[in-house]
């Protein structure tokens, strides 16, 4: 310890006698490591960090096959409770549709705000639990309109509730309903979508009127699902497929009956591989931009070096 202290202090001192040389490294490094730093913070958010719901390995979403910008999968109501009910390889398949939303008024307050409307099981099939009260649940649903109940997100129940617990059971209007508050989702939680953020949750049956439910030609659900154990992703994906087809000849007019394959939830489905792939080169990028500074700070020493070398040392051996 004794040695290591003298070693710093004599480095000090030299650093000291040259605060130019001392300024261009220290800000070399800085730039350098504070850029890796930040490059590696949004890998381990994004790519490295799994979404917030019990065994995210085992769940996927449905997309068709094969994938098209702007023809991700989404199924109508009725397309949807027909895959819950036939299909063989799933335990169970929840939906959402993340494009609802509106002002928010309470009392004398009036927020806008955006969130989800999810079926009954969604959250229970994520396997999430509330910060305070209770979920939306598939027994609150009946039939249209007969589940008036949202679920608040960690993030508007601090802001525009203030953290208030007696929340839960309170009135709220969103645009021309009213919904009962039944309870606050954890802090971490946010959906199964890297980069949506929902200040709500409301069911989807209390989200579209009664013939929009029985409408096949709508298509507002995202459809999520957990495997059996034992089954494949390709098991799975054949099983929806032949009831697609199925429900086809069944419905010529407005089902496609399009083959399907499974995707990791998260970052946009077919739009994580170009997600991935960006924040990969950003990386790459980052590290040869690591290097490069090291390989400058090392030239750099080089010189100060020679520069600093009395030239009555230097000796040439025959």
């Amino acid at each position: 310890m004794k040695d290591l202290w003298l070693d710093i202090r004599y480095a000090l001192r030299v650093l000291w006698k040259s605060p130019v040389f001392t300024l261009v490294a220290l800000v070399t490094l800085m730039l350098s490591i504070g850029a890796n730093v930040v490059v590696f913070g949004v890998i381990n958010a994004v790519l490295l960090h799994p979404l917030d719901v019990s065994d995210p390995q085992n769940l996927y979403q449905l997309r068709l096959k094969p994938w098209t910008h702007g023809k991700q999968l989404t199924t109508s109501y009725p397309a949807f409770q027909d895959y819950g009910q036939r299909n063989t390889t799933f335990s169970e398949l929840a939906g959402y549709d993340g494009y609802s939303g509106g002002r928010l008024s309470w009392g004398n307050s009036v927020k806008n705000v955006s969130g989800y409307s999810v079926t009954g099981n969604y959250f229970a099939m994520l396997g999430v639990q509330p910060e305070l009260g209770r979920f939306i649940q598939s027994a609150d649903e009946h039939g249209p309109n007969s589940a008036p109940y949202m679920v608040l997100s960690d993030s508007l129940w601090r802001s525009a509730f203030n953290a208030d617990p007696s929340v839960v059971g309170t009135t709220v209007q969103l645009n021309k309903g009213f919904f009962t508050v039944v309870g606050v989702a954890p802090a971490r939680f946010h959906g199964t979508e890297q980069f949506d953020w929902p200040d709500y949750f409301i069911p989807v049956v209390n989200h579209f009127d009664a013939e929009y439910l029985k409408d096949r030609t709508g298509r507002p659900l995202t459809v999520l699902g957990r495997l059996k154990p034992g089954v494949t992703p390709n098991q799975a994906s054949e099983n929806l497929s032949a009831i697609a087809a199925q429900l086809a000849r069944e419905y010529p007019t407005t089902d496609t009956g399009g083959p399907l394959r499974l995707v990791r939830p998260g970052l946009g489905a077919d739009d994580g591989d170009v997600v991935r792939g960006f924040l990969s080169g950003r990386t790459g990028l980052a590290l040869r931009v690591l290097m490069a500074a090291f390989a400058n700070l090392t030239i750099l020493f080089a010189w100060r070096q020679g520069e600093h070398t009395p030239h009555h040392l230097i000796t040439v051996h025959s």
